[in-house]
C-alpha cells in the first residue's frame, strides 16, 4: 500500500486550501488506502482528519511538515561522503538560483512516542518564535524533547551540542520517529549524530569519528517538485522515499494561496513571489499518475510502502487525561470522594443540627453509608449517591470530581451548570446547586455505563474574579502540567470579503462601501457590473470557514498529571495565552478531560447585591435560602418584569414569559432551553398546548417521554430518548447523536445517522411522515441547545437574581450596573430604576464607592461608572478617603490625589466634585484643577521625579503628594488670570456645566446616560410630535400608531427564506417596548438605529399570546 506522505490542508494557517474532509474524500475516490496528513509547523487538523479517514475509511497517517531556516553555508567534513558534497553544492546552486532559503522535513509518528516527540518540537519551536530556526536547531531541538523543561528552554540553548551529548540523546530517543527531508544540512547534521552514536562506547577524545552512516528512520525526499535534488539525494547512500507533494485540491485553489499569503505578510497580491506558492500540479495525483513518476526508482516506491506500513499510529486517544488527586486517607481518591461526598450530603439534606455539625465538626470525615448520620439521610439519596459513586469509581473519574471541587473552592460563588448538574455527587461537593432529585435531572446523560467520552464539568465564576482563578490553577498544578484549550478562528463572510480586497490592493474606503452596498442589494448586481470585485467575492467566498489564527476558548482548560506537551503541542495566542494546539473537540478526541471555568457577570450581581444588603443589616442565610419557592418572585418572572435578570432579561426571554404567564421554576428551566433560535417554530406550539390546546404524543411510542413539556422535545437528551423509543437506538448509539449536535457541521454529521434512524423506526411500524417530523424535531437542537442539567442550573441563578430584584431593587440594580449590567447599556438600566421608582445619585467624590451602592429607594452610582477616569485614580480617590477622612475642598483633593487633565474633566463633568467647594461653578473648578495639573508638570520637569503611586509607604502621613510649592496659590480672579491655559476654559466650561441641558449633555458623555429624566428631553422636537406614549400601546391592539424610541438593544435574524430581519427594543420616558422589522423595513430603516438619538416609529400594534409588539413600518430621524 502506498500513500501520498506530504499533504498540506487548510491547517497550514494562511497557506493551505483544502480541508481534511475534502481531501481524505478525494484519495478514497483516487483508490488510496492510507494518506498523510503534515501541515505546516502545526498538528492543527489531525483530529478533523482522523475523524475524515475513518468515514472514507481510509489508514490516516499522523506528522508534520517542519518547515525552518536552510542553513546557507556548506558544512563540509573531512568524513562525509562525496556524494553527500556533491549533493550539497548542487543544493546550493539551486538555493542561488531559486533565491530558495526554506528548509522542510516531514516528521511522522510511528507510535505514540513518535508523537511526542513532534509535538514537543512544535511547542518547542511556537513558544520562541523570535529565535533562530534552522537545521542545527531543529537537530537540537529533537534531541531535547526528552528534557524536564523543554518549553522553557529557548532555542538560544538549543544550539547544537558537543556530539558526545548529541550521540547520548540519539540513543534512543528518536525512536517512533520517521524522518523525511531533501535538506542537506539536516541529512548531514543527523548522519554525523548517528555515526558518533554507534560509537558511544569507545572514547570520543581518542578515536577519530568513522564515516557519516544513514541513521534508520530518516529518508531522502523525492518529490515531482525536487528533481534536481534526485540525483544526489540517490546517490547519498540515503534511502529515499517516493511520495507526491499535495499542497492542492484542486490546481485553481492556487489562486486562495496567493491571497492568503499576502493577508498573512499584510501586502497585495502582486508582491507574493511565484516561489512563495505550491505549484498548480501540488494535487492528488491518481495511482497510475503516482507510479508513472517514479516509474525510475521503483526502490522508492517501496520505501514509501515501508513507511506506510510502520507508521501505524493513527488515533491520538490513549484513555482519559486529568490530574490525579492526592489522597491521604486509605482507599485514594474513591475513598476520600466518598466521604467528601456523603458530609456534603448531610449539609444539602439533613435536618438544621446536621448540616451545623456536618459544616464543623471533624468527625464527619468518617461518615460512611450506614453511619448514624447518613442513615438520617433520605434512602432516595443514599441510593443516588451509591449509583453515581459506582460509576464514577469504576471508569476513575474519582480524581476528577475532587480536582474540580478544589478548583469550585477557589471562588466567593460558583454555578456549576452543563450536564454535571445532574449528579448528586456534584451537588453534594457544592459544585452544583441545583437538587437533582428534586428536580428529576437525568444522570445519563452525564454519566453511564456505555458513555465513552469523559464527564465535562462546566463551572461558572464571577466574571471579576475568574482570572485569578485560572492564575491559581496555573500556579498550583505548574506550567508544565496546564493548558488553556483554544480556538481555531476561522474566516467569516466579511471579514474575508475585506481582507480579500485588501490583498487587491482595495481601498478601505471603497470596501466599506461596498459592504454598505452589499447590505440592500445582492452580489450578483455587483459581479456583473465590476469583473475584480466579482473575482474578490469569489476568493472571499472560498475562504470562509478556512483557519486563519488560534484563538482562546472561552473557558476550557487542561490539566494533566505528567507533561502536556507530550500529548498536544503548546503554542502562545496572540494575547499570550498558553493555549493546546488543538480546539476543544481536538482535545476531547485525544482524551485530554476538559474542564471549563467560565465568567459570569450575574454570579457578580448576586455577590454584590448580598454585600451591600450585608453593609445595610440585612443577612440571607445561603443555605436555607429558597428563591424558587417565593411568591413574589415568580409572579414578576410570570410578568416578564425581568430586566437585569440572568438569563430572563433579553427581549426574546422577556416575551415568552409573558406569553406564557408562567413563572415557577420548572416553566422557567423549559424555557432557558426552548429560546433556542433553531426551536422558533416550536415555540408558539408550546405555548398554545401550554394554555390548554389538546395534544398528544407524536407517536404511541413517544408517550410519557415528553410530557413536561407538553409533547415538545425540549433538551438535548431528548433527542436520545427519541433515537431509543422511536428507531431502537443503544443507550450508546443515542448518546452519539446527542454529542453531535454542538459539533461543528452538525446538520452534515447529523445525516449520517438518519438511514440508520429511518431504517429502526420503520421496524416498528413508524411511518415516514412521523419519521419526517421527530427527524427535524432532533434537527432544531444543532448547533446551540442545552440539557435539562444545564437549564436547571441557569434557573437557579436566575431565580436568585430575580428574587433579590424583587425584594431589594435598590441593592440589586446598583449591583447591576456596577457589572455593566448584561444585555443592556448604563442608559437602560438606569431608565429601568426610574420605572421602578428608585432615585439615581451622581457619583459624589465623598459618598461613592468604587461600585454602585443602594439602600431603600436610592441608589448611588459608583466611581468606576465615569467614563474616562482611570481605574487607578478611582481607587487612589476611594483609599486615601478611607485613609485619612472625607475631601474637605478642590484644593484638598488637588493635594492628596494624583489628576491627570482626563482625570479631572471627568470627575466634574460627571458632577462627582458637586459637593466640594460649593460657592465655585463647575468650570472654576476644572480651571483650578487643570492649573495644578500644569504645576506639577513644572515641578516633574524641574525635579524629574514625583511619588507615581498614591498613597504611598515611601512617603510620610503628614506629606502632601507635590509640596506646598505647587499648590501655595489661591483660588483668586488674579491668578486664574496669570493662566492663559486655564482661561481658555474657562467661558465654555461656565455656561457648559451650569445650564441644565449641558449638565444632562455632560451626564450622557461622562456617565453614559441621564439621571434624574430620560433624554429624550435633549431633543425638544421628540416631544412636540403627535405620538403614543410606550407604556399605552396595549390600549391600542390592531391600530397603527407613531411614537418617539430610544434605540436599546437590536438582535438580526434570518427567516426561513434566508431574509435579514431585525427584533428591536426601543424605550420613551414611560415603558420599554418591542418591536419587529421584517424584511422590506430591515433592509430600508435597519441604517438608522446605530446611533444614540430618538427615531420616529410607525407601525401596527400586535398582541401575540398576551405579548404586545410594534410591527415597524417607517422610522424616520428627529432633528
Amino acid at each position: 500500500m502506498i500513500a501520498p506522505l506530504f499533504v498540506n490542508s487548510m491547517y497550514s494557517l494562511l497557506y493551505g486550501t483544502a480541508s481534511p474532509e475534502a481531501l481524505a474524500k478525494k484519495a478514497a475516490a483516487l483508490g488510496y488506502g492510507a494518506l498523510a496528513l503534515t501541515d505546516r509547523n502545526s498538528v492543527y487538523g489531525l483530529p478533523a482528519f482522523i475523524e475524515a479517514c475513518k468515514q472514507e475509511r481510509l489508514r490516516p497517517i499522523l506528522g508534520t511538515e517542519l518547515v525552518y531556516r536552510e542553513t546557507r553555508q556548506e558544512n563540509t567534513k573531512e568524513a562525509a561522503q562525496e556524494a553527500r558534497k556533491e549533493y550539497k553544492q548542487e543544493v546550493k546552486k539551486e538555493i542561488m538560483q531559486e533565491g530558495r532559503a526554506i528548509g522542510r522535513a516531514i516528521l511522522l509518528a510511528k507510535d505514540k512516542k513518535g508523537f511526542s516527540i513532534i509535538s514537543n518540537l512544535l511547542t518547542t519551536r511556537a513558544l520562541n518564535k523570535e529565535e533562530p530556526f534552522d537545521a542545527e536547531a531543529v537537530l537540537a531541538a529533537l534531541t531535547q524533547t526528552a528534557g524536564d523543561n523543554l518549553m522553557r528552554a529557548p532555542l538560544r540553548n538549543l544550539t547544537r551540542r558537543p556530539q558526545c551529548d548529541i550521540t547520548w540523546t540519539l540513543g534512543g530517543k528518536l525512536e517512533g520517529l520517521i524522518i523525511i527531508t531533501d535538506d542537506a544540512a539536516l541529512l548531514d547534521e543527523l548522519c554525523a549524530a548517528t555515526a558518533q552514536k554507534e560509537n558511544s562506547e569507545q572514547d570520543l577524545a581518542q578515536r577519530p569519528p568513522p564515516p557519516d552512516a544513514p541513521p534508520p528512520d530518516v529518508y531522502g525526499l523525492l518529490s515531482p517538485f525536487n528533481r534536481p535534488r534526485w540525483g544526489a539525494l540517490l546517490k547519498s547512500g540515503i534511502p529515499c522515499v517516493a511520495t507526491a507533494e499535495v499542497r492542492f485540491l484542486e490546481p485553481e485553489d492556487r489562486q486562495v494561496q496567493r491571497v492568503l499569503r499576502a493577508i498573512d505578510k499584510k501586502t497585495t497580491v502582486e508582491h507574493i513571489k511565484e516561489s512563495e506558492l505550491g505549484s498548480p500540479d501540488a494535487v492528488l495525483p491518481s495511482l497510475d499518475e503516482f507510479y508513472a513518476l517514479y516509474k525510475e526508482v521503483p526502490e522508492a516506491i517501496r520505501q514509501n510502502e515501508h513507511i506506510v506500513e510502520m507508521a501505524s499510529y493513527s488515533s491520538l486517544f490513549d484513555g482519559f487525561l486529568f490530574p490525579r488527586y492526592k489522597a491521604d486517607e486509605p482507599g485514594g481518591a474513591a475513598a476520600l470522594l466518598r466521604s467528601e461526598v456523603l458530609k456534603g450530603a448531610v449539609r444539602r439534606y439533613g435536618s438544621p443540627g446536621l448540616r451545623s455539625l456536618s459544616s464543623g465538626s471533624a468527625s464527619l470525615g468518617s461518615l460512611k453509608s450506614g453511619s448514624p448520620d447518613s442513615k438520617s439521610l433520605d434512602a432516595a439519596v443514599l441510593a443516588r449517591i451509591d449509583y453515581e459513586l459506582g460509576i464514577i469509581d469504576q471508569k476513575g473519574f474519582a480524581d476528577y470530581f475532587l480536582t474540580v471541587r478544589d478548583i469550585a473552592r477557589r471562588a466567593s460563588r460558583t454555578c456549576g451548570r452543563g450536564s454535571a448538574a445532574a449528579s448528586i455527587v456534584s451537588y453534594c461537593l457544592g459544585i452544583t446547586d441545583v437538587d437533582p432529585i428534586r428536580y428529576n435531572l437525568y444522570f445519563e446523560r452525564f454519566l453511564n455505563p456505555e458513555r465513552q467520552d469523559p464527564p465535562d464539568i462546566d463551572i461558572d465564576f464571577a466574571w471579576d474574579e475568574r482570572d485569578a482563578v485560572l492564575d491559581s490553577v496555573f500556579e498550583s498544578f505548574g506550567d508544565d502540567h496546564v493548558a488553556r484549550v483554544s480556538n481555531h478562528v476561522c474566516f467569516q463572510a466579511r471579514a474575508a470579503i475585506r481582507e480579500t480586497a485588501r490583498a487587491y490592493g482595495i481601498p478601505d474606503e471603497e470596501i466599506s462601501a461596498i459592504e454598505r452596498r452589499l447590505r440592500i442589494e445582492s452580489s450578483e448586481k455587483l459581479t456583473q457590473q465590476d469583473e475584480l470585485w466579482a473575482k474578490i467575492l469569489d476568493i472571499a467566498n472560498r475562504l470562509v470557514g478556512l483557519p486563519r489564527n488560534i484563538g482562546v476558548h472561552s473557558g476550557g482548560v487542561i490539566i494533566v498529571p505528567d507533561r502536556l506537551s507530550d500529548h498536544v503541542p503548546l503554542e502562545k495566542s496572540g494575547g499570550g495565552i498558553k493555549v493546546t494546539a488543538w480546539d476543544k473537540e481536538g482535545v476531547e478526541a485525544a482524551g485530554l478531560v476538559k474542564i471549563d471555568l467560565l465568567g459570569n457577570r450575574s454570579l457578580a450581581v448576586v455577590r454584590d447585591t448580598l454585600s451591600n444588603l450585608r453593609e445595610n443589616g440585612i443577612v440571607i442565610d445561603e443555605l436555607a435560602w429558597q428563591p424558587a419557592d417565593d411568591a413574589e418572585t415568580i409572579a414578576m418572572l410570570a410578568r416578564g418584569d425581568t430586566m437585569g435578570v440572568f438569563y430572563v432579561e433579553s427581549p426574546a426571554m422577556r416575551l415568552l414569559q409573558q406569553k406564557t404567564g408562567c413563572g415557577d421554576f420548572e416553566h422557567l428551566v423549559i424555557h432557558s432551553s426552548i429560546i433556542r433560535p433553531a426551536a422558533n417554530r416550536y415555540i408558539n406550539e408550546y405555548i398554545e398546548r401550554l394554555h390548554g390546546k389538546p395534544w398528544k404524543p407524536v407517536h404511541p411510542l413517544l408517550a410519557g417521554l415528553f410530557d413536561e413539556s407538553y409533547g415538545i422535545l425540549c433538551y438535548q437528551e431528548d433527542v436520545s430518548k427519541a433515537a431509543i423509543a422511536l428507531a431502537g437506538f443503544s443507550v450508546g448509539e443515542a448518546d452519539r447523536i446527542r454529542k453531535i449536535l454542538t459539533k461543528k457541521e452538525a446538520n452534515r454529521k447529523l445525516e449520517a445517522y438518519r438511514p440508520a434512524f429511518e431504517e429502526g423506526a420503520r421496524r416498528k411500524g413508524v411511518d415516514s411522515a412521523t419519521i419526517d417530523t421527530v427527524w427535524d424535531m432532533m434537527r432544531s437542537f444543532t448547533g446551540y441547545s442545552f440539557v435539562k442539567a444545564h437549564s436547571a442550573s441557569y434557573a437557579m441563578l436566575s431565580f436568585k437574581s430575580a428574587y433579590l430584584r424583587c425584594h431589594y431593587q435598590a441593592e440589586f440594580m446598583a449591583a447591576v450596573l456596577s457589572n455593566r449590567g448584561g444585555f443592556y447599556s448604563t442608559l437602560a438600566y438606569v431608565s429601568e430604576c426610574r420605572r421602578m421608582g428608585l432615585s439615581v445619585l451622581a457619583p459624589d467624590i465623598n459618598a461613592s464607592e468604587l461600585r454602585c451602592r443602594g439602600k431603600e429607594k436610592t441608589l448611588r452610582l459608583g466611581l468606576e461608572l465615569i467614563r474616562l477616569l482611570a481605574s487607578k485614580t478611582a481607587e487612589a480617590i476611594v483609599s486615601e478617603r478611607k485613609r485619612r477622612g472625607p475631601y474637605r475642598s478642590i484644593e484638598d483633593l488637588s493635594r492628596r490625589v494624583p489628576l491627570d487633565r482626563t482625570d479631572a474633566e471627568a470627575l466634574v463633568g460627571a458632577g462627582a466634585l458637586d459637593s466640594l467647594s460649593p460657592e465655585l461653578t463647575r468650570a472654576k473648578k476644572l480651571m483650578y484643577l487643570f492649573t495644578q495639573v500644569e504645576k506639577c508638570v513644572q515641578v516633574v520637569q524641574k525635579t524629574d521625579s514625583f511619588y507615581t503611586t498614591w498613597p504611598s509607604s515611601k512617603a510620610p502621613e503628614s506629606q502632601e503628594l507635590f509640596g506646598e510649592e505647587v499648590f501655595d496659590i489661591s483660588i483668586s480672579q488674579d491668578s486664574r488670570d496669570q493662566n492663559s491655559h486655564a482661561r481658555s476654559f474657562c467661558a465654555p466650561y461656565e455656561s457648559t456645566y451650569e445650564s441644565p441641558k449641558r449638565i444632562l449633555e455632560s451626564q450622557m458623555k461622562y456617565l453614559g446616560t441621564t439621571l434624574d429624566i430620560h433624554p429624550l428631553v435633549l431633543w425638544p422636537k421628540a416631544y412636540s410630535k403627535p405620538r403614543v406614549k410606550g407604556i399605552d400601546l396595549p390600549h391600542f391592539v390592531g391600530s397603527t400608531v407613531t411614537l418617539v424610541g430610544w434605540p436599546i438593544t437590536a438582535k438580526p435574524v434570518l427567516t426561513c427564506l434566508e431574509e435579514p430581519m431585525e427584533f428591536v427594543s426601543f424605550e420613551d420616558e414611560t415603558a420599554l417596548y418591542e418591536t419587529v422589522l421584517f424584511p422590506a423595513s430591515f433592509q430600508r430603516y435597519h441604517h438608522l438605529l446605530y446611533e444614540e438619538r430618538p427615531l420616529l416609529i410607525k407601525g401596527r400594534v400586535e398582541c401575540d399570546h398576551g405579548a404586545v409588539v410594534l410591527n415597524v413600518f417607517e422610522i424616520t430621524k428627529i432633528g
